[in-house]
């Protein structure tokens, strides 16, 4: 987690598929055209079925957090309490969690 923002991504933290779907997700997440070399990376290692489900699963986890943060929906304590001990052990996430409105 540490690491999807990052633009390139490190060498030795993700393998060849796994850096095509991070690139894929990163683009889609922030709305930009996936070009012939995005999508060319994704099919050297996925059928284009799985590609589909690759890109409905980026498109879902995006509709989802931004309903989430439109309605700023509440984080019962249980979530919250399991995010951050999963922060502790692997470190910083690179993605913020939201502080609730006060």
């Amino acid at each position: 987690m540490r690491h999807l923002n990052d633009d390139p991504l490190p060498d030795g933290v993700y393998d060849a598929p796994q850096a095509a779907i991070v690139r894929y997700a990163q683009k889609s997440t922030r709305l930009q055209p996936i070009d012939d070399k995005t999508y060319g990376d994704l099919a050297v290692h996925f059928s284009t079925q799985q590609i589909m489900d690759i890109c409905l699963t980026v498109g879902m986890s995006n509709l989802v957090n931004r309903f989430h943060a439109t309605f700023q929906t509440d984080i019962d304590e249980s979530t919250l309490a399991a995010v951050e001990a999963g922060d502790a052990i692997a470190g910083v996430c690179a993605i913020p969690i939201p502080k609730p409105p006060r």
